[in-house]
Parts: structure tokens; C-alpha cells; sequence
């Protein structure tokens, strides 16, 4: 599951090396009743402590992405290397070489970069 966190979070507008645990402090609980709750049962709404206890252990785990290193600096490049997050799994590979968030992004990367080095 870390490494589909991983791969996916590759795509988001940060680098996913520069989320830590210490974003989510940053989470209002005015935001979390105007966002989540309207998602949530009536009767089924924790607090956001609650909530970061029970995520804490899944947070860490993904966000722990140490093991993923050269995925992660290969994406940072604009470089997608699916093969580096599963280097021995080539159907994994072969499904999601061609995923359109993760092209786009590598492509996006490699745009920003160039456009970076020019000026």
C-alpha cells in the first residue's frame, strides 16, 4: 500500500518528499467540519485529534518513504520510472507505465525544469 501512496502521491503539486507529519497540525478543526463532515454520518464525526491518532501509524508509513528514494528523485527530474517503485513486478509496470496523471506529471516536471534552467 506505501508504494501506491507513493506512486500516486508523486502526482500531487509538491514534491511528496516535503509533506511530514507536521502538515497535518496545520489542519483547523473549522475545516475539517466544513470539508468532511458534510462526507461523514451525523453520528460518526470525531474530532480531528481523534482522527490524526487513528491516521498517525498509516501517515507514517507512507510518508516514511526512504525505500523509494530513487522513484521519488527520478519523478523530481521528470523522469517516471515506474520500474524503480516495482522492480520486480513488470506486470505492475506494464499497467501503469502509461498512467496519464503520472505522464503528465513527469512531462510537467521536465517543463518546469527546462523553463527554470532558461532564465
Amino acid at each position: 500500500m506505501r508504494k501506491l501512496a507513493v506512486l500516486f502521491g508523486s502526482t500531487l503539486n509538491h514534491d511528496l518528499r516535503s509533506y511530514n507529519m507536521s502538515r497535518f497540525a496545520d489542519i483547523d478543526e473549522e475545516a475539517i467540519k466544513r470539508l468532511l463532515y458534510p462526507l461523514l454520518k451525523a453520528g460518526d464525526r470525531p474530532k480531528g485529534a481523534e482522527m490524526f491518532t487513528v491516521a498517525k501509524p498509516i501517515l507514517d508509513g507512507v510518508l516514511g518513504h526512504r525505500h523509494e528514494a530513487n522513484f521519488l528523485e527520478a519523478m523530481a527530474a521528470g523522469k517516471y520510472q515506474p520500474a524503480l517503485l516495482f522492480p520486480r513486478d513488470a506486470g505492475i509496470v506494464a499497467r501503469i507505465r502509461q498512467h496519464p496523471a503520472l505522464v503528465w506529471k513527469a512531462e510537467n516536471v521536465r517543463h518546469y525544469l527546462s523553463k527554470k534552467k532558461s532564465s
